[in-house]
């Protein structure tokens, strides 16, 4: 049986004034350095059509993929359920879920609904017979843990460079880069990539697609012609971009691009080595898995209270980000009080469903779902013990539940471990992910 294969790419630019998500208080765009787009591969093979949506924003809500999925009904595609929806996590991107407080623009979620809408049903026009070439390379030095043991013996996240009491890494980081090409004619009409880093170079309130955006014009330049390139975040929770041993300024256009080509340059030497995936089958698996919000106790919510008391409450000047936290910035330290109290409020005890989506190429290749950002050692289990060969963990994918950290690390410290509203799910959901994940990759191998 022939593998047919379908791509298309539409464009979700905002417009100027646009708040962009990806820090803790919203930036209106000034303007935009590169296009947002959201670009889809659909697959084929005898009845079953299942594909990866991805979409150049910070996160997506489980209410928005189901309102994409809806529409995609209304206009005739029956596949929906084989659909998985991700996030590349571009910090200078609109919001489309509510975070901290600020809700999406009405007008841009209807656009990027219907743009998404019109490049599945698109790739779905454009099914054709397709070759599919796989590889892999341990090529990944631009990754690094973000979390550091410091000499008190507590845990910080993005510490600082050059800080002098960083003892370490608390982990490690998943130096894979996978690689999926699709080919039609002898000519390459798509690659996806799979990678752990995240997608923050920039800062400010410049609209922008990031390192990914980069990397896509890097590859196209390499063969002068213009592929779709999908990038599928990889476990990416703990990880960034920052090397702290280094004094050289990370936060920055000319960094996204300087990562983006270094990606692209990558890519482009692995193409060549890819072998034919030679898959004939396809199996997909969508299974609901139930994350649980953490609980609360009195004596956290008086902590939190102990910090509004004493916090001046001024407003913070610029982006608010964890490097803020990490040096005991009052705005920040204040918002994270008041978050505490909203979660408590409102999450404290509660639980989520989320669709986790996996599919299978045969009895090689798969593809599963996270929600989320899960943390860098989530994805190496779940690569340790899929049945295939070959297994790629896609995070922000199907809805937002937060950080998912290891349960071990909610005692040592780094922000990625307290409680805001909508996210933080319970100590132990790595566990959880990682035995659902597990789960449906098993179900998918045995067909």
């Amino acid at each position: 049986m022939l593998m047919e294969a379908g791509v298309a790419k539409a464009l979700i630019t905002p417009w100027r004034g646009l708040p962009l998500a990806g820090y803790f208080n919203p930036r209106p765009n000034t303007g935009v350095l590169d296009d947002l787009h959201v670009r889809c591969v659909l697959f084929r093979a005898g009845r079953t059509v299942c594909g990866l949506v991805v979409l150049d924003v910070c996160m997506l809500s489980d209410e928005l993929v189901k309102a994409i999925l809806a529409r995609l009904r209304e206009g005739g595609f029956r596949h929906g359920s084989k659909l998985m929806f991700s996030a590349t996590h571009s910090h200078t991107a609109p919001y489309v879920t509510p975070l901290f407080g600020t809700a999406p623009d009405p007008d841009y979620l209807k656009l990027v609904a219907e743009k998404t809408v019109e490049s599945v049903l698109t790739a779905q026009k454009n099914l054709a017979p397709s070759t599919l070439r796989l590889g892999s390379a341990k090529d990944n030095p631009l990754a690094f843990n973000r979390r550091y043991w410091m000499h008190d013996g507590r845990v910080m996240t993005n510490p600082g460079k050059g800080n002098p009491h960083i003892v370490k890494p608390e982990g490690p980081v998943d130096r894979e880069l996978g690689m999926l090409s699709i080919e039609q004619g002898g000519r390459i009409i798509a690659v996806l990539a799979n990678l752990v880093n995240h997608t923050d170079t920039l800062g400010g309130s410049l609209v922008s697609a990031d390192w990914p955006g980069r990397m896509e014009r890097g590859v196209q330049a390499s063969l002068g012609y213009e592929p779709t390139v999908m990038t599928l975040i990889g476990c990416s929770g703990n990880v960034n971009h920052f090397d702290v041993s280094s004094r050289t300024d990370q936060t920055s256009y000319a960094e996204a691009c300087r990562i983006g080509q270094a990606y692209a340059s990558r890519a482009a030497s692995l193409l060549p080595r890819l072998k034919p995936l030679g898959a004939e089958t396809l199996t997909v698996i969508n299974r609901k898995v139930t994350i649980p919000y953490r609980t609360l106790t009195d004596e956290a919510c008086r902590a939190a209270s102990a910090v509004l008391g004493r916090a001046s409450g001024a407003a913070a000047e610029g982006d608010m980000t964890s490097e803020g936290l990490a040096s005991g910035d009052g705005p920040i330290a204040r918002f994270f009080a008041e978050q505490t109290l909203r979660y408590r409020a409102t999450c404290s005890g509660k639980k989520r469903a989320f669709s986790m989506v996996t599919l299978a190429f045969g009895e090689r290749f798969a593809i599963t779902s996270l929600p989320g950002e899960p943390f860098t050692e989530i994805g190496l289990a779940i690569k340790r013990g899929s049945p295939f060969r070959t297994t790629w963990p896609v995070t922000l994918a199907m809805g937002a539940c937060g950080y998912v950290p290891l349960a071990a690390c909610f005692a040592r410290g780094g922000y990625e471990t307290l409680p805001v509203e909508g996210g933080a799910p319970c100590e132990h959901a790595a566990d959880l992910l990682i035995r659902d994940a597990l789960r449906s990759l098993g179900a998918a191998h045995r067909g």
